[in-house]
């Protein structure tokens, strides 16, 4: 977490900081001692002696700067001053990290507020109805007004407040939406000052209102914070305010899936962004998760994208409430080794993560590179509608549509007979040739040999050795009707 200058000033208050401060924002990453032989970072704040940053200067006084701003303090304790600072750091990274966690509670907007109990006053979050469903509970009731009575008592504003504040500054401004708007409530006896902040979703929608109130007008420090807190409120509602959201690739990704910007520099720019090798095979899948809408939607989200960063989440472009949409990039096997029918390998723990967060998947198949996307969007889309972990049990129906795309159609041959051509150009084999036979002598195995020109038994230790390598069952109708059909469609496309 990044700290401001003013947060860092009211830390220090007992040095009696002197300031000047212009930056408004949370621009410091960390503290280093000055030195002249290093070039300073934008990113830091230095820490040094008066006569370390002023040649001539005698005064041994400590000097933080960072840019344009520099705090002077009336000390000469630099070791103590550097430690405290640090101390800020690690307390607010800490702060940081618990509201994070929050996420995963049933009430993560309580948790939040919960985290906040050292650092705010008295704060309350209301949904749209005006519902309280979430308030600072150290604050019992007879110790704030009226309106905080209010909530212990009906978890709302009575009939009353609502009359006695129906011309104030509150609600006037609840129905819009606020980035740590400051103002002064007229109605609110003993605690006249708010900070209003907004919570949004995935579609800019206004999800809740936090409310901050103050006996005192509020410190810079404190709206800078407050910019944490309306990130994490975002972030619980399924919109992160721009940390996560809104990416290069995430945006190319949601084009890819339908059907947009499918041109060399789109694909190019992908490649760069996130990493991806040109050849490589990736699966689009659809995640579903019941209930996964508002709150829970950017938590989820949130855990996918840092413990897997080299795939890459979006929405559902189609606007299903629930469905997160991923590329995952695979590694291809060798055929000796694969153990599933497409001969890929899934990203480690992965499937694990899924299950844990309590997803269903729903995959296309794997293809090289990612100029088929919008196709295997489709395809991951059948098989969500389907509700099916995969494409594999809608492909024949599309296979024998004729009224399907091309494309769609020639994308849901059987995986298998690829793979198949694709070993037998390598090893000089003649597997593609033997499953075909086989199929359509209707599995004899007398007949096939017969018209293969081999001996029975090497036709049944082929056969077996073509079964293991691809992950057939010859003994599914569903499987052979599939081949057949598939074997047709190559032939004659």
């Amino acid at each position: 977490m990044k700290l401001s200058m003013d947060i860092i000033e009211q830390w220090i208050r007992k040095y009696e900081p002197v300031s000047t401060i212009v930056s408004n924002e949370l621009t410091i990453a960390g503290i280093r001692l000055f030195s002249y032989e290093k070039t300073p970072d934008p990113d830091y704040l230095y820490i040094g002696r008066t006569g370390d940053f002023f040649e001539r200067s005698q005064a041994k006084e400590v000097l933080l700067v960072h840019r344009k701003d520099v705090i002077s303090l009336r000390t000469e304790e630099m070791e103590d001053v550097f430690d405290m600072v640090m101390d800020a750091f690690v307390y607010y990274q800490k702060w940081e990290q618990t509201m994070l966690a929050a996420f995963q509670q049933a009430n993560p907007e309580q948790k939040i507020i919960d985290a906040c109990r050292d650092i705010f006053g008295p704060m309350f979050f209301t949904d749209t109805s005006l519902q309280v469903t979430a308030f600072s509970r150290q604050y019992p009731k007879g110790s704030v007004n009226r309106n905080w009575d209010d909530f212990w008592e009906i978890g709302t504003l009575s009939v009353d407040s609502l009359v006695n504040m129906q011309d104030g500054e509150y609600m006037e401004r609840l129905p819009g939406k606020w980035n740590c708007e400051i103002f002064y409530e007229k109605c609110a006896s003993e605690y006249p000052w708010s900070m209003m902040i907004s919570q949004e979703n995935s579609e800019h929608q206004l999800t809740g209102q936090l409310t901050i109130i103050s006996r005192e007008k509020f410190h810079k420090y404190q709206k800078h914070l407050a910019q944490i807190l309306k990130q994490a409120l975002c972030l619980v509602a399924g919109h992160d305010s721009g940390r996560q959201q809104g990416t290069v690739a995430q945006s190319l990704f949601r084009d890819f899936l339908q059907g947009r910007h499918l041109d060399e520099n789109g694909f190019r720019m992908f490649y760069q962004i996130q990493g991806w090798e040109p050849e490589q095979p990736c699966i689009v899948a659809i995640l579903e998760r019941e209930n996964l809408v508002g709150r829970n939607y950017g938590y989820q989200r949130w855990v996918l994208c840092r413990y897997f960063p080299e795939l890459v989440f979006c929405q559902d472009p189609d606007g299903n409430p629930g469905n997160i949409v991923c590329g995952i990039p695979v590694q291809e096997q060798i055929a000796a080794k694969s153990e599933n029918r497409y001969g890929v390998s899934y990203p480690e723990k992965f499937q694990d993560m899924l299950k844990r967060l309590g997803f269903r998947i729903h995959c296309s198949y794997p293809f090289s590179g990612i100029r088929n996307m919008s196709i295997q969007y489709k395809q991951a889309k059948e098989a969500w509608e389907k509700k099916t972990e995969d494409y594999y049990d809608c492909a024949l129906a599309d296979l024998t549509a004729l009224y399907r795309d091309s494309t769609l159609r020639r994308l849901a041959i059987h995986p298998a007979l690829g793979r198949l051509r694709e070993y037998d150009s390598k090893k000089s084999t003649d597997f593609y040739k033997i499953l075909r036979e086989y199929l359509r002598c209707e599995r004899d195995r007398v007949l096939t040999a017969k018209r293969l020109f081999v001996h029975k038994n090497t036709l049944v230790y082929r056969l077996k050795k073509i079964v293991e390598l691809f992950s057939l069952d010859l003994d599914d109708a569903y499987e052979r009707e599939y081949l057949m059909v598939s074997f047709l469609v190559m032939e004659n496309k």
